[in-house]
């Protein structure tokens, strides 16, 4: 399988919010290495990528927030290797502040390069500040649109869509057209972290279809289908490319330090293809686990990850599951 990138990433800044389908089942504390250790550690991976294999696109991003006093030097860093950091920040999860604080942030962010923001929703009031585990996450983020929009800075707004928000839908809808919104984009979550945990909240396509056109039409443009009809399409094809993410953590920092780019690239590339090998073919997956009768919509990826984590659990989780991002992780594309 061909590699088309690596990622480093450090988990160094806790989240503020305890999301029920966190991709990377955040605990309120950072599980990464030091900011600056972990950024220089990066600089010198980057560069000597770039040197061996200039064909990879290569990076660093931070988890599992961006709320660290070192969001300048990290934005200075994404510009300097022309990262998407540079340009769009993801902004959930962040303390809550006063308005003139929470101004001047938006400020600090636009003058450092960013020219777009995304928060997410998860509907109206009550159930977004359920769904986001704390109390006042959605007036906060209204807030954090209104002042961003003050800043010049353009904004997504992304609303996981699940069964227990669709008819929450076109209130949160009129809501946020009182601000002002570059692109309102709906999608389906994902199922890794605690996203595990909400397999009966996929919604069908019969369900997906009753929403207003308004809503339906700013939905994910990554072909979707139900399971049934991925089943029967043929379509399932085999990954031809994976994207790499190195985890850094205290327990790994030390080895990685010692070892050159293409020695940490080689050995992540081992790791997936050893679990390529441990894990059925699509279609074996599709025969073992697969339900024909089911109208739930899917992403392929996500279809196949689901199938892949019920093989992983069977054979007794000994199997190093490279679709885990809590820890060095595989995105096969």
């Amino acid at each position: 399988m061909r590699t088309s990138s690596f990622w480093i990433a450090n988990y160094c800044v806790p989240c503020h919010a305890y999301c029920r389908y966190c991709l990377l089942s955040s605990c309120g504390k950072a599980t990464g290495v030091d900011y600056k250790d972990g950024k220089e550690f990066a600089r010198r991976v980057i560069r000597e990528m770039k040197e061996a294999r200039p064909d990879l696109a290569c990076g660093y991003y931070l988890g599992y927030c961006m709320d660290t006093p070192d969001l300048p030097d990290f934005l200075s860093f994404s510009r300097e290797h022309d990262a998407p950091a540079a340009k769009f920040l993801q902004m959930n999860g962040f303390a809550f502040r006063e308005d003139q604080v929470l101004a001047d942030l938006m400020r600090m962010i636009r003058e450092n390069g960013v020219e777009m923001i995304d928060l997410t929703f998860y509907g109206t009031e009550e159930a977004h500040d359920r769904f986001a585990g704390r109390k006042g996450d959605f007036r906060f983020l209204l807030r954090m649109l209104d002042q961003a929009g003050k800043a010049g800075l353009q904004v997504n707004v992304s609303i996981p869509l699940i069964r227990e928000n669709l008819s929450q839908m076109p209130e949160l809808y009129k809501t946020l057209s009182a601000f002002q919104l570059n692109r309102r984009s709906c999608f389906l979550p994902h199922s890794k972290g605690r996203g595990r945990t909400l397999p009966d909240q996929r919604i069908t396509k019969q369900e997906f279809e009753q929403l207003p056109e308004e809503i339906r039409k700013t939905f994910a443009k990554t072909k979707h289908m139900t399971e049934a009809e991925w089943i029967a399409s043929g379509k399932m094809a085999e990954p031809a490319e994976r994207a790499l993410t190195l985890v850094l953590t205290p327990d790994n920092f030390g080895k990685y330090s010692r070892m050159s780019a293409t020695e940490i690239l080689e050995e992540l590339e081992e790791m997936d293809d050893r679990y390529l090998k441990e894990i059925p073919s699509v279609q074996e997956l599709a025969v073992r686990y697969g339900n024909p009768q089911n109208q739930q919509l899917f992403r392929i990826r996500d279809l196949v990850l689901g199938w892949q984590q019920r093989y992983i659990a069977e054979t007794g989780n000994r199997i190093y599951d490279m679709h885990d991002e809590t820890h060095s992780f595989s995105v096969h594309i």
